[in-house]
């Protein structure tokens, strides 16, 4: 069964479709993970990274993204879910020269319309409620559907809060929140805490132990200035946020331009690649310290899908 993680965050330009790809990176290289990324979001930035501009175009007109992904499965209920992934994607190899199990459902520019497409075709055949819980619960179980033939999935959110990005968040094991250190981000991590928790106010989220709550919040673009390092200690004090901080390094600004010669890790990430261990090491741990209650959450959500 596997592990779902969601990288999410209301506000655009946190680093979230970096994160994904970092995190895909590390856990399929390092970790030997079956990983799949599912790009969310309608930039299709992680799917630019892993396929490069030219091979992103090709799903696209193969009709391999998460948009027709999607259409097809509300039509035909036993479409093939993998007949949509680009599979063994990234310009990364393993020590030995392999490529690494890394799949990719690819981005779409239009899964806005097609949600809402989505949600007036649902709603014409409905009596008008629930309607937005219903469709979330289908995209919830459409994105379920890898779930014994990968060991992570990893679903790089849009900002805002759209239909499906509300699925992804409702079946992660985790949330990982990535944010810059500004009061803009601060306010964005307050909205994306209470729907990660289903509660409706701070008050309602600050009686839940930092302990038993399913994001954790990941400091980005750090340059070690004195008022980030007291916006992010703010920021700790209502939320809970990892022991790294991702640092603003070339190295990790200049992995993500993709190239068509793969590359070991340590070769892509450059000065960042001990930012990019750190990370993966802390997730993985954070994985494992809280996988019986990530287990139980999973549990849940299936019977919740499922009624």
């Amino acid at each position: 069964m596997a592990l779902h993680l969601a990288v999410a965050n209301r506000k655009g330009g946190v680093g979230k479709s970096t994160v994904s790809v970092m995190l895909a990176h590390s856990f399929s290289v390092w970790g030997g993970k079956r990983v799949l990324v599912v790009d969310i979001d309608s930039q299709c930035n992680a799917s630019i990274i892993l396929l490069g501009g030219r091979g992103w175009r090709e799903a696209r007109d193969g009709r391999k993204t998460i948009s027709d992904y999607f259409i097809d499965s509300f039509k035909t209920p036993h479409t093939v879910p993998g007949n949509y992934l680009a599979v063994e994607v990234g310009d990364v190899t393993c020590s030995a020269g392999r490529r690494p199990k890394l799949d990719l459902l690819p981005g779409s520019l239009l899964i806005d319309e097609v949600q809402g497409d989505l949600f007036l075709d649902l709603a014409s055949g409905s009596s008008g409620k629930n309607l937005i819980i219903d469709l979330s619960r289908r995209l919830g179980m459409l994105l379920r559907r890898w779930d014994s033939e990968y060991d992570v999935v990893i679903m790089d959110c849009a900002p805002g809060l759209s239909f499906v990005t509300h699925a992804a968040i409702a079946i992660a094991d985790r949330v990982i929140v990535p944010f810059r250190p500004d009061y803009v981000s601060l306010m964005a991590i307050d909205r994306i805490s209470l729907v990660a928790e289903g509660v409706t106010n701070l008050d309602e989220l600050s009686a839940v132990p930092f302990a038993r709550r399913r994001y954790v919040c990941l400091p980005n673009f750090v340059r070690g200035r004195g008022a980030e390092r007291l916006l992010i200690e703010e920021v700790g004090i209502t939320h809970p946020i990892m022991d790294m901080q991702l640092s603003h390094r070339d190295g990790i600004a200049n992995a993500f331009e993709w190239s068509p010669e793969a590359r070991t890790i340590d070769a892509k990430y450059g000065d960042g690649v001990q930012d990019l261990r750190r990370l993966h090491d802390e997730i993985a741990r954070t994985v494992a310290n809280n996988l019986t209650r990530a287990m139980g959450h999973t549990d849940d959500t299936h019977r919740a899908l499922s009624a």
